[in-house]
């Protein structure tokens, strides 16, 4: 009888452990469950935070490169409006002297044909002086605009009279009244004052 006891409760010490065996091997089974459920919402949020830290690193080279493009920009810019100013900067103080040339150029005009001494040493003075005067002006790019039997130009040319003549061309330039001038090829200081073909007949 004893041993019918003993047997029973070593049955059930043997079936306890094997309960205890399960119970544990369940809870260790949950808990890997939840460790590998764990590492996925990890991985997961990893994932989610690379690809928010790609975007953010491309966002910033692309803001990099937009603002290197942008200083490359207003350096151009800058370096631009500096050669401008520089190449124009003379402009003003050149129109103030142009009359200064046209004066000489016209008292040249009234004596270029005496033959006297007195006026034989004023022209070569003046000619001196006004050669002295077009090489300044060549020296800072300013070029003049006095040719005469080719088209009118209304950018370079200022019409201040007629010419009826069936022998030229319309809107030749018949003569020039005043010389302009360019400066640098590029600006107008001032427009030629010229005498413009056009033909009786037309």
């Amino acid at each position: 009888m004893k041993n019918k006891k003993e047997e029973k409760i070593n049955n059930l010490k043997k079936e306890e452990k094997i309960n205890n065996l399960k119970k544990e091997e369940k809870i260790n089974n949950l808990k890997k469950e939840e460790k590998e459920k764990n590492d996925d919402v990890q991985n997961k949020i990893i994932d989610l935070l690379e690809i928010k830290l790609k975007k953010s690193q491309e966002k910033i080279i692309n803001m990099q490169l937009k603002n290197h493009e942008e200083i490359l920009k207003l350096n151009y810019r800058l370096n631009s409006d500096i050669e401008k100013s520089r190449k124009f900067s003379l402009e003003k103080v050149i129109i103030e002297f142009l009359p200064i040339i046209d004066n000489i150029e016209r008292a040249l005009s009234v004596i270029k044909d005496k033959k006297e001494a007195f006026y034989l040493e004023i022209i070569n003075k003046m000619n001196f002086i006004f050669s002295l005067l077009e090489e300044i002006l060549s020296e800072f790019n300013v070029s003049k605009i006095n040719e005469k039997n080719i088209s009118f130009d209304p950018e370079i040319h200022q019409a201040m009279s007629i010419n009826y003549n069936d022998e030229i061309e319309d809107n030749h330039v018949v003569d020039v009244m005043q010389s302009g001038y360019m400066l640098h090829k590029a600006r107008l200081l001032r427009p030629a004052m010229v005498i413009v073909s056009k033909r009786k007949n037309n």
